[in-house]
């Protein structure tokens, strides 16, 4: 059975949050898995970060780390001080995962989220052979620990590095590391498809990590617009054993409201046990439908 599991900005309004709660919570909604970013958790001590993973694993609950890099990190930059700095950065992350048990690692994890590389309008290949130049140093570390590195595929608004699974499989080739994978997510598929199912196909076996979500990031339901039915039937199609991650972001406000761009209250109002149910709902829905 699929682990299932939610990013913790669903409930926050900022990145910083108690992570003891949020664990609570999860594991109360009846989730496996709570995606997390690095950032809220380098501002912590290491013994706060081995207090949260000795709760994750009373719990059991297990963690995923999703980035999106900042312009400061941009392994694609032309500059090469950025770039180091990009690749410091994932390898302190890498540490930090370490210290909490986890092995996957994914996002806009190749270049700068919510960056387009307007110099790379007609040709993106610099741009392409700065990232995969940095990725593969940082492949190093990877193999070592026993990290996956799920590149994920993001709509043409926040990058212009890989926006279709095509491309995904092309980038992952130039890289050839064993532990590079592919992140799927619905909500950009959506956008940049043709097909859910020839995507996820397409990738077969170098799916590392699935995202879920709804064309206006709603959590998974069977009132959404999204094709569940054909997704789910892709999946077990290639056999895809790992987690399925939800990513819903529905409240306006604050930090992850501005970076998603929640520019409307999205839920209509709804409390945070609404909040919870909704949750709840898309755990059942998908379990049930990677069951039949």
């Amino acid at each position: 059975m699929n682990k299932i599991g939610i990013h913790f900005g669903y409930f926050n309004r900022d990145w910083d949050t108690d992570f003891i709660r949020q664990i609570d919570q999860v594991k109360r909604i009846g989730f496996d898995i709570l995606e997390v970013a690095p950032a809220p958790l380098m501002k912590l001590s290491k013994e706060q970060r081995e207090e949260i993973a000795g709760c994750a694993k009373e719990q059991g609950i297990e963690f995923t780390f999703s980035v999106g890099l900042g312009k400061e990190y941009d392994l694609a930059s032309p500059d090469e001080q950025i770039r180091k700095a990009g690749i410091q950065f994932t390898l302190d992350t890498f540490e930090i995962m370490q210290e909490m048990g986890s092995t996957m690692y994914s996002g806009v994890d190749i270049g700068a989220w919510n960056q387009t590389y307007s110099y790379g309008v007609l040709d993106k290949s610099a741009e392409w052979k700065r990232s995969v130049e940095s990725v593969k140093e940082i492949m190093k570390s990877a193999e070592e620990k026993g990290i996956t590195y799920a590149v994920e595929v993001v709509n043409r608004y926040e990058s212009s590095l890989v926006n279709t699974a095509e491309e995904a499989m092309d980038y992952i080739s130039r890289v050839g590391s064993p532990n590079l994978k592919i992140l799927l997510d619905t909500y950009h598929m959506n956008i940049e498809e043709d097909s859910f199912e020839q995507a996820i196909k397409l990738v077969g076996d170098k799916l590392g990590h699935f995202h879920v979500g709804e064309p206006n990031r709603r959590p998974p339901s069977t009132n959404g617009r999204m094709p569940w039915d054909e997704i789910t039937l892709a999946l077990k199609a290639i056999q895809y054993e790992g987690a399925i991650v939800m990513e819903p972001f529905i409240k306006m406000g604050g930090e992850v409201g501005r970076d998603i761009k929640v520019w409307r209250d999205i839920s209509k109002g709804a409390s945070q046990e609404e909040m919870e149910g909704l949750a709840a709902d898309a755990i059942y829905m998908l379990h049930k439908k990677m069951q039949q």
